[in-house]
């Protein structure tokens, strides 16, 4: 039997609807899915590049008074796959930006760990060169400094065993675990120099205890001891405050000539975009 055009109409339009409402919602939640997921993408590498910047910021100074080549390199290598990572975002490419975050992350953990490690180092040689001079002056000051410059010296390395023992892949939290270890093994090298000042220093032109800036510690540096100790003592000065000696600090040099064809991811992804570009 033939079943009327009409008829045959409102049986296609029913099953269509009946099919529509059932492959739509789905659709949609994986619309939403897909879309939700984006934004965490999104969002990760937006903290990321953030965190990034601080990292770099902190270390720039250490890597530019101190760093040796390998350090540099790495630092270069980091520097390069943050550019790369910030591009990336601003292609809207959140997931492969991350990627890049990470790889970067990865390599300032190796360099933090190498900088904490000479940090500790120097401030364990400042504080036992000087300590014979304090003891046998009997200075009850500069042996003060001398007990806060160790307290600080084992704190930082304290800190630095915690970050050694954090999740491998809390790249982050472990980083900024080294941020404090860094910073109280700069607090040591600061105590050590003030122990060294108060003891080479005649009691009438002594400041009061924690009283000296930046530019009274330098001046007062470098008339002490033999010249090549002195230049070392003030690179170590300028960078527990964080300043860089050159004119230009190493990050900055690297901004200026990013040389990202350096990097195989860099090669790797003109190479998608060349070929995305001729599918179009």
């Amino acid at each position: 039997m033939r079943i009327p055009q009409t008829a045959a109409r409102a049986v296609l339009v029913t099953v269509t609807a009946f099919l529509l409402a059932e492959i739509a919602p789905v659709d949609a939640v994986a619309q939403r899915t897909k879309t939700s997921q984006r934004a965490g993408e999104q969002r990760k590498a937006e903290t990321g590049l953030k965190d990034n910047r601080y990292f770099f910021y902190f270390i720039d100074s250490s890597i530019s008074n101190l760093g040796t080549d390998e350090e540099k390199k790495l630092f270069r290598e980091a520097i390069q796959r943050d550019i790369l990572a910030q591009l990336l975002y601003m292609k809207f490419q959140f997931k492969e930006s991350y990627g890049e975050i990470r790889k970067a992350q990865r390599i300032l953990i190796d360099l933090y760990g190498k900088t904490l490690a000479r940090d500790i180092g120097i401030a364990g040689e400042l504080l036992n060169g000087f300590a014979p001079r304090v003891i046998e002056l009997q200075d009850s000051r500069a042996r003060g400094y001398l007990h806060l410059g160790y307290r600080d010296m084992k704190s930082a390395r304290t800190a630095m065993m915690i970050g050694d023992n954090i999740t491998e892949k809390l790249y982050s939290m472990r980083l900024y675990q080294y941020v404090r270890a860094i910073k109280l093994a700069k607090h040591a090298k600061r105590y050590a120099f003030l122990s060294l000042i108060e003891i080479s220093t005649p009691r009438e032109e002594r400041r009061p205890v924690n009283n000296y800036s930046f530019a009274e510690i330098e001046t007062r540096l470098s008339k002490i001891g033999p010249d090549d100790r002195r230049e070392r003592h003030l690179l170590i000065h300028w960078d527990n405050y964080y300043r860089s000696k050159s004119p230009r600090s190493f990050y900055d040099e690297i901004w200026d000539n990013p040389a990202l064809q350096e990097l195989e991811d860099y090669q790797n992804y003109l190479s998608q975009k060349e070929y995305i570009e001729e599918g179009d």
